[in-house]
């Protein structure tokens, strides 16, 4: 019974021993010494300090002949509630079950807190450092719970916005792939005329570029021949000095391709596709638009190569050539048009048809033609917004 009450006495005070060791920085002058001349602080230790996001404690030790010795480490992020003391009792069981053993060390003893070496430091030392990163952890904590009330605040103002908005999508199938590459084509042949010199052509290298600054247009002339006797001419401009027609004849394959997976009435009226070389914005599709009763759209293209940009730039071909058939009253009647667009009591297809009755056809066209030909594209929900919110859809 003694030998069993001397054990039990024993257990007791080595887990004294263990706990009394949490907290509390080492003293040994040579084990320190090590880790200076290993330079381990700086090394290890230093990089993974991060005091926006947590806090970091280190806890090391050495052998009893100072050739040995080893360490490890517990971050602990800033919304844990006792972050400090669960980053002390992570790193020091760590290096006592894992390190010690391993490398035959005479302990583990608390070595840094962050960017402050405690080593040989008193109690009252270690308590200074820690209060001031639990008053900087608050501090933090508070700074993220207030941003996160203002993210959440802005994502139910962003919901309520988008439900309460007149228009289906802001951007018209900005987040859809409608179109792809290897989508079905009527293109058949490309042939080229000639090159050609045209004078007072429109350029644009923004939307908000002025309408009345012209430019010469020098171009590489194609004929792309589709299905059903349908033609277009396609004209690719080139520069002064730098004529080349590989890469002309590139250009008006992929727009050539990319037309033939329009609809059927939307090709029978354009006659001419004019690619510009003009540098366009950095975003989105480029620059394009259509010349007033002109049966005619220019292409200042950018980012359509890849599939979401293709998808958007074919997107843009069936709003432009909207805009060509919009001219011919034989097809839309503008009365037509208009009591159409009276019945939806202001709601649009998108943001942007709201700009204009002109903009306003093109994107609502546009949404028809996706509804009826690509509805796969798109979810039953925003067809069904389509249908509801914009009956020009249905008046068609």
């Amino acid at each position: 019974m003694k030998k069993l009450l001397g054990i039990v006495v024993l257990g007791l005070l080595w887990c004294n021993v263990g706990n009394a060791e949490i907290n509390e920085p080492g003293t040994d002058k040579k084990c320190l010494y090590v880790f200076e001349r290993e330079n381990i602080f700086e090394k290890k230790f230093l990089p993974k300090v991060n005091k926006s996001k947590g806090v970091f404690v280190t806890y090391v030790g050495c052998n009893k002949y100072y050739d040995d010795w080893s360490w490890d480490y517990s971050f602990r992020v800033y919304e844990s509630k006792n972050a400090i003391d669960e980053a002390h009792k992570r790193a020091f069981k760590a290096c006592a079950e894992n390190e010690m053993p391993k490398y035959n060390l005479t302990g583990c003893h608390l070595f840094s807190i962050d960017d402050v070496i405690v080593w040989g430091k008193d109690a009252a030392f270690v308590a200074k450092v820690e209060k001031d990163i639990k008053t900087r952890l608050a501090k933090i904590n508070k700074e993220k719970e207030k941003e996160k009330k203002i993210a959440k605040k802005k994502t139910k103002s962003k919901k309520n916005k988008l439900d309460s908005a007149d228009y289906v999508q802001e951007y018209l199938f900005w987040n859809n792939i409608i179109f792809e590459k290897n989508n079905p084509t009527t293109f058949k042949k490309l042939t080229f005329k000639k090159e050609k010199k045209t004078a007072d052509v429109a350029k644009r290298v923004k939307y908000s570029a002025n309408w009345n600054k012209k430019k010469f247009f020098r171009s590489f002339n194609f004929i792309a021949e589709y299905e059903d006797n349908i033609t277009v001419e396609i004209l690719v401009e080139y520069e002064k000095d730098k004529k080349d027609f590989e890469k002309a004849e590139e250009k008006a394959l992929f727009y050539s391709k990319m037309y033939g997976q329009m609809p059927h009435f939307l090709k029978t009226h354009n006659k001419k596709i004019y690619i510009h070389n003009d540098f366009a914005e950095s975003h989105g599709t480029g620059t394009w638009w259509v010349m007033f009763k002109k049966l005619e759209f220019h292409i200042n293209p950018k980012n359509c190569k890849y599939t979401v940009g293709y998808s958007h730039c074919a997107v843009v071909m069936v709003h432009e050539l909207a805009h060509v058939i919009q001219q011919l009253t034989g097809v839309i009647r503008p009365s037509k048009w208009m009591k159409a667009r009276k019945l939806d009591k202001k709601k649009y297809a998108s943001e942007y048809a709201k700009t204009n009755a002109y903009e306003d056809f093109a994107e609502s066209l546009t949404a028809w033609v996706v509804v009826r030909y690509k509805s796969n594209k798109i979810s039953k929900s925003d067809i069904k917004k389509f249908k509801i919110g914009t009956g020009k859809l249905g008046n068609w």
